[in-house]
Order: C-alpha cells, then structure tokens, then sequence
C-alpha cells in the first residue's frame, strides 16, 4: 500500500491537486513559475517566493526535506 501512495504523505485531496494545479498553470502563463529545488532554495533565501509546491514522486525524495524547515524560517506556505 505504500508504494501507491508514494513515498510523501500525507497527499493533496482531488479538489485541492486542481486547484494547485490551476495556479501552477497560470503561474506558468505569466512567466513567474521556478522549477526545480535548487530554484525554491533560491527563491526563499531571497524572499521572493509566494508558496512551495512539493511532489511526491520527486526521486530522490531527499532533495526536498530542507524545504519545509526554510519555508518555516521564511514563514512561506508550503
């Protein structure tokens, strides 16, 4: 059961993957979208980041686990 929900839980419900996933396309449109872990370390340090998006599927999945302490520090929803 684990391996189908991947390895980060616990997940975004149906309603809410849509809507993040619609802000995520309009984000794109206006050229404002930063792909990428090293691009959301960047963007908090200079505290120009709105919101963090986090995926499950991410391999390796430790290359995401010092995002949630800085977006905390930053005081960034993630």
């Amino acid at each position: 059961m684990a391996e189908a929900r991947g390895k980060a839980w616990p997940l975004a419900d149906e309603t809410l993957t849509n809507s993040i996933l619609d802000l995520v396309q309009q984000a794109g449109q206006y050229k404002q979208l930063k792909k990428g872990a090293n691009e959301a370390t960047k963007t908090l340090n200079r505290g120009v980041a709105e919101f963090i998006v986090l995926t499950a599927d991410t391999e390796p999945l430790e290359i995401l686990l010092h995002l949630p302490l800085l977006c905390e520090e930053k005081a960034c929803p993630l």
